[in-house]
């Protein structure tokens, strides 16, 4: 932080006034060399914290998803592949372009997400800087800066081969340009100001916003909360002129839907695909406490964090109060109206969901520390780090789907002649990165996707449920065979009658199984197949 300094020497009185915490509240701006040191410094705090465990951990089911669809020629990728899979092809094209460059390997696949976790933090103080909104706001957007580098759902997402890291990014930048909008166009001299100073607010909230909504579907609901909170913040605390303000929020509007508009034939396709599947989450109201844990950090964290955002939000009603209607809205709605659409329509709460959010949540964590008393605030920010570091341990220590080392298992242990079998069929796609020789694999029912059978379909329009169809099939393979691996993962979905369990237990016996965290391989001897 920028430390008071008088001829080089620190003075006592100013140390105390630091320790106190009276930094957040200097007028005077940081130099742009230290800031940009201090910024520099933030992202490379923030990038070792994302580095260990990078390539240590095998990928999970969804992460090798994005390996095999990032695989896949263009054409397939946006033509053939949106009719079964429920997310954009964007991030699947973004991590084709970043593999093409770093090659497909664990640590290079993750590294895009890595990357833009990091970018996240450092772009929280440079926005601040590049809005002039001065020096107490870029002291506030540094602490924000290292809260969100010392969240562990923040690392966790960024150590993964999926979109969310960049969709925190896309959505951090949305909630800064509705910020700026709501700023200039709340001003009592709004109604004096050129029209063309409100561009560049506009424009970037229509880019960020749609590329919320590129990135994962469920960005409609976020787009929802923002708009609905720059609407509530200017008619609830903002006297006009209202045909300005009406004017801007709906030019952000329309350019982020044109942005969009291309995706909306494929996203129609793809709901009504969705809504044929039976859908394996199961939501209650509950659940929303888990979208928390992930905005706020960890679970330790949940009570901190709330008490800092609440004291947040406190002084932004006493001193900002079109920034409560916008932040409030945009943090409690798209949880909400996700909320409903489970309990209504189709049950889609996923508390990574949310993971967008953790940067909003972090500037307003920091917030409400400079909003405490002075002699308050390095306590809190101490019990914060703290915290944020138990978790950030527990992160590491935490296990995921071992893939890599199940197959590897496999790999070396089979024999010739062994039948591998393997259900439901996405795990097609572990098997595809990690075991490229060893036995051939049959997949149950069929190689993914296996589209337009007539039987239930759990996580996507690829991937169908066992029957009692496939049984004769399978007792056919295990006649003549002497030994057969049975690959499967989550079989309480895919096979909730337990049929291939069923048929392995009358003609086989277990020999062992290696337990993979979410994923088992077990083998059999088959001692009474029958044709």
């Amino acid at each position: 932080m920028d430390l008071p300094r008088d001829g080089g020497t620190l003075k006592p009185a100013s140390f105390k006034a630091w320790l106190a915490g009276a930094w957040l509240d200097r007028d005077a701006p940081l130099a742009r060399t230290r800031f940009l040191l201090l910024c520099g410094l933030l992202g490379l705090f923030a990038l070792l914290l994302r580095l260990p465990t990078l390539s240590s951990r095998s990928l999970w089911l969804d992460e090798t998803y994005s390996a095999w669809f990032s695989a896949l020629p263009l054409h397939t990728l946006w033509t053939e592949v949106p009719l079964y899979e429920t997310h954009p092809p964007f991030y699947y094209t973004l991590l084709k372009g970043w593999s093409a460059l770093f090659g497909r390997g664990e640590a290079a696949l993750r590294s895009l997400c890595v990357l833009a976790s990091v970018l996240t933090v450092v772009l929280l103080p440079v926005c601040a800087r590049v809005a002039r909104l001065g020096a107490r706001a870029e002291r506030i957007a540094l602490l924000a800066g290292l809260l969100l580098s010392v969240n562990a759902n923040s690392i966790l997402f960024a150590q993964q081969a999926r979109p969310y890291a960049i969709h925190a990014l896309a959505g951090m930048l949305a909630v800064f340009c509705a910020c700026m909008l709501v700023r200039s166009l709340a001003r009592p001299a709004a109604v004096d100001m050129p029209f063309e100073r409100l561009w560049p607010w506009i424009g970037g909230l229509a880019v960020s916003a749609s590329l919320t909504l590129w990135l994962h579907n469920t960005g409609i609901f976020a787009a929802f909360g923002i708009w609905t909170g720059m609407t509530a913040g200017l008619l609830f605390a903002s006297p006009g002129p209202r045909g300005r303000q009406a004017l801007a929020l709906a030019l952000a509007g329309a350019g982020a839907l044109l942005l969009w508009s291309p995706f909306v034939p494929m996203l129609l396709r793809q709901s009504a695909a969705m809504a044929q599947l039976s859908y394996w989450i199961r939501f209650s109201p509950g659940n929303i406490t888990s979208a928390w844990t992930v905005m706020s950090g960890w679970p330790t964290m949940h009570y901190p964090i709330l008490a800092l955002v609440l004291l947040a939000f406190g002084w932004l009603w006493r001193r900002a109060r079109p920034h409560f209607w916008l932040l409030g809205c945009t943090m409690a709605l798209p949880v909400l109206a996700i909320a409903a659409y489970s309990l209504l329509v189709k049950p889609v709460f996923l508390a990574r969901l949310f993971a967008w959010l953790a940067p909003l949540t972090m500037v307003l964590a920091a917030l409400g520390i400079a909003a405490l008393k002075r002699a308050w605030r390095l306590p809190a920010l101490a019990v914060v780090l703290l915290l944020s570091a138990w978790s950030v341990m527990g992160f590491y220590r935490s296990d995921t789907e071992d893939w890599r080392g199940m197959l590897a298992g496999l790999r070396r242990d089979a024999r010739p002649g062994d039948l591998v079998l393997a259900f439901p069929n996405e795990v097609q796609m572990p098997v595809t990165y990690y075991m490229k020789t060893g036995p051939a694999v049959t997949y149950l029912p069929g190689p993914f996707p296996a589209r337009g059978l007539a039987r239930t379909y759990t996580g996507n329009a690829g991937a169908p449920n066992i029957a009692p169809d496939d049984i004769p099939r399978l007792r056919a393979m295990l006649w003549s065979r002497q030994r057969v691996w049975l690959v499967e993962r989550r079989e309480d979905l895919y096979d909730p009658h337990g049929l291939v369990a069923q048929e392995l237990a009358r003609c086989c016996r277990l020999l062992h199984k290696l337990e993979g965290n979410g994923a088992t391989i077990s083998l059999y001897a088959v001692t009474n197949a029958q044709p």
